[in-house]
């Protein structure tokens, strides 16, 4: 084992294949990622080849990941002794591990594993802009709307939401809102998020549905003139935040409210007027909005700004990143591919297929950017539809 005992103290990119084995993004739990890197041998070195391997795996596995590193921690298994590779991100590293090394003819392939804890409190939510897109909410007992008639509540409050973000989040923006009522509780809807995020061109799709808006009124007899005679109103939302990338359900959550409720049954009520919206029910749904914006704003807050490849020609590449994301000339990205694969006993992964190297922005505008490859590594296999990330 004494051969394998290194220092990782300098970054190299030459000729690097790297492929991510890990759990879904949206599990909060730690995350194993398997990492293949590759080398050529020079001058037949190869003790220098399997280092250069070995560090481009290291270093773009744990940036890729989100891990806040500032130093690889001793492993149990004693593969390395120093802690010299000094990278920033936001997670924790616990554990890495060689798993293999293969010789070819004038390359070497590595596989090392890192396990991975995020570390969300670390998180800087503010460096660049998440999008998101929602359709209208479907109401799930329409019966329950005729006392009101607040049946157009199912997309005013879409917009309402959108509003909420403007005011409350300066990472997020809920900058699509599709003119559809989508049935997010069936699984096949669902399953058609990435569809709304590439057209879009936002990162997230936010799904929900009205579950409740039933309405309780006292019945008191005509003696009985003493008693409160105020009637309450419901309010059930089920919220579920997609990753357009891959599909994968970041956040679910149900909201529930009772309040006041100030309308004669038989009224039509303007739920776009502000006699509606500074009422006590409709002061109680903006709070209720205003809830779901922190708390989408904290599930994305570790997750890498994402868009996708939209065109290719010849050494640039054109993606779905631009200024109102917050990237601008200079920045570095990935390029990478995914799919989903599943294990001997039918557990799911994502495979993250990442190009060499990186790409640097060399045109920014508004929703796009032009990229071109860092550090002469040649472009090689992207297609639309691939994905790019900032870490």
């Amino acid at each position: 084992m004494s051969d394998v005992l290194y220092k990782i103290s300098t970054v190299w990119r030459q000729l690097a294949l790297l492929c991510l084995l890990m759990l879904p993004a949206w599990q909060a739990s730690a995350a194993w990622f398997e990492a293949k890197g590759q080398a050529v041998v020079v001058n037949g070195d190869k003790a220098m080849a399997r280092q250069k391997a070995t560090q481009e795996a290291l270093k773009q596995a744990m940036l890729f990941s989100g891990a806040s590193v500032k130093s690889v921690q001793t492993l149990t298994n004693g593969l390395l002794s120093n802690d010299e590779l000094q990278i920033r991100a936001s997670g924790e590293v616990s554990q890495v591990e060689l798993i293999n090394e293969t010789w070819h003819d004038n390359y070497v392939t590595v596989s090392v594993r890192a396990d991975i804890f995020p570390q969300t409190n670390q998180c800087n939510t503010h460096d660049y802009r998440r999008t998101l897109s929602t359709s209208y909410y479907p109401i799930l007992h329409r019966q329950q709307a005729q006392d009101g008639q607040l049946q157009s509540l199912s997309e005013v409050l879409a917009v309402r939401l959108q509003r909420q973000f403007t005011h409350f989040s300066d990472a997020v923006s809920l900058q699509h809102i599709a003119p559809y009522t989508a049935h997010w509780n069936d699984d096949a809807v669902l399953g058609q998020a990435p569809v709304l995020a590439r057209q879009s061109k936002t990162q997230y799709v936010l799904t929900g549905i009205i579950t409740d808006l039933s309405v309780y009124r006292p019945q008191h007899s005509s003696l009985a003139f003493w008693k409160d005679d105020s009637a309450y109103r419901q309010f059930g939302f089920t919220m579920r935040l997609v990753d357009g990338m891959n599909g994968g359900v970041l956040l679910e959550k149900q909201y529930d409210l009772e309040a006041g409720w100030d309308f004669d049954r038989f009224a039509q009520v303007d739920v776009t007027a502000g006699r509606f919206w500074q009422s006590q029910y409709g002061s109680a749904l903006d709070n209720t909005l205003e809830d779901i914006v922190r708390d989408v704003e904290e599930a994305v807050s570790c997750q890498p700004l994402t868009g996708r490849v939209i065109q290719v020609a010849g050494d640039r590449v054109q993606v779905s990143l631009g200024r109102d994301h917050g990237i601008s000339v200079g920045d570095e990205l990935f390029l990478y591919q995914t799919r989903q694969i599943q294990d001997a006993f039918g557990q799911s992964f994502i495979q993250y297929n990442i190009y060499p190297g990186k790409v640097k922005v060399v045109s920014a505008y508004a929703d796009t950017a032009t990229v071109e490859a860092a550090d002469g590594v040649v472009l090689a296999n992207i297609q639309p539809n691939d994905f790019v990330a900032k870490r």
